[in-house]
């Protein structure tokens, strides 16, 4: 485009002309931009837009932002929200890029410590639900179902909260009664720990380990690992308020319902 043919912008700097690249968000961008309809927005308008866009990933998400929705999303864009599809729950156990392919049923005796698995979280928000599937019930006993925050080396780390499940009946069962607010943040990775209350022999659903992804790290290429135990807790305790990842397990992988 040659000089004397650009049209002046007449809304996106003027807009935008008193924040800094290194704290204007998407949020203002897309505030911009979305009261102008394509047909009525002129070619330098949307240059304008664009340049902002990409000057702001420069600046403040180092370019990894291209590959992210809005500087921040994630692999969660791919995935369709709920809304207006009548579904009311996130299953994050069958939900990619941890899942497997085939749902089984699991004997809930292994989970004497918490053992945690990776989920990429669906939606932004607080949680107002976690829930399992039961197959098969052990009256009196429950499932603690905890969500960490992950560290600098990708494992989990700090408890946001936990849900104490009871085992005593079948089918879909939803603890609204967490022990704390749990925000999450839509294309960030999370962990969700599953541990039990006492002996139990009950059942849940999961899926089969054996169509699992390995979470990657192990001392043998033979061996698979799916999820961490924090074997420094004693045995039957409640989720810990940080958790230490030390011990690789090969177990199925629960299926855990999140409702926001």
């Amino acid at each position: 485009m040659r000089a004397e043919d650009r049209k002046p912008s007449k809304r996106v700097f003027p807009l935008l002309q008193n924040l800094d690249l290194d704290n204007v968000t998407f949020d203002q961008v897309q505030g911009v931009g979305d009261p102008i309809s394509i047909e009525d927005m002129n070619e330098q308008e949307m240059v304008d837009l664009i340049i902002v866009n990409l000057a702001r990933l420069a600046v403040a998400g180092e370019w990894t932002g291209l590959l992210e929705a809005g500087g921040g999303g994630g692999f969660a864009e791919m995935l369709p929200l709920i809304g207006s599809t009548g579904a009311d729950q996130y299953d994050v156990g069958n939900t990619p890029a941890w899942n497997g392919s085939v749902n089984t049923n699991k004997n809930v005796t292994v989970f004497t410590k918490p053992c945690a698995f990776p989920f990429i979280s669906p939606a932004s928000g607080a949680l107002s639900a976690i829930g399992i599937q039961v197959s098969n019930n052990s009256a009196g006993d429950s499932l603690y179902v905890g969500i960490y925050s992950q560290d600098s080396n990708y494992l989990p780390e700090t408890l946001l909260g936990y849900a104490t499940i009871s085992l005593g009946s079948t089918g879909e069962i939803y603890q609204t009664s967490l022990s704390d607010t749990i925000t999450l943040t839509a294309g960030q990775q999370y962990w969700f720990s599953v541990g039990l209350d006492q002996s139990s022999s009950a059942w849940i659903t999961a899926n089969a380990y054996q169509y699992l992804p390995a979470i990657g790290i192990t001392a043998v290429l033979a061996t698979r690992h799916f999820c961490i135990t924090d074997d420094s807790e004693g045995t039957y305790a409640v989720p810990p308020s940080t958790f230490t990842p030390n011990k690789l397990e090969s177990e199925d992988r629960p299926l855990i319902g999140l409702k926001f």
